[in-house]
């Protein structure tokens, strides 16, 4: 693969997070006027998460952005199971962030 087409997809992978993160701010907002401030709270930190991937000044200064900030999401899926919180998203921060140890993307 050249530079050029390498530098392509990068810049492509962070418009897709951008663009996750966008929709999942909106989403957020969504959530949390709906009443729901803990499915709100885990969805902001969804968006957070893609909101840094996104970031060239996060991603590239942080080793391995992606992987850690998955890891993190998935503590903070546990907690929200311990919390009580009913939702799925917690479950998925778990898988994601297991998928993470693993290496698996």
């Amino acid at each position: 693969m050249d530079i050029r087409s390498r530098l392509s997809a990068i810049q492509t992978e962070r418009g897709l997070f951008a663009l996750g993160a966008i929709i999942t701010g909106v989403l957020t907002v969504l959530v949390f006027r709906s009443g729901n401030q803990d499915q709100g709270a885990l969805f902001a930190a969804f968006s957070i998460y893609l909101g840094g991937a996104a970031t060239p000044a996060i991603r590239d200064n942080v080793t391995q952005y992606k992987r850690t900030g998955a890891i993190a999401l998935g503590g903070v899926g546990i907690v929200a199971i311990i919390m009580g919180i009913s939702s799925g998203l917690p479950y998925l921060f778990i898988i994601g962030a297991i998928a993470a140890m693993f290496n698996l993307f």
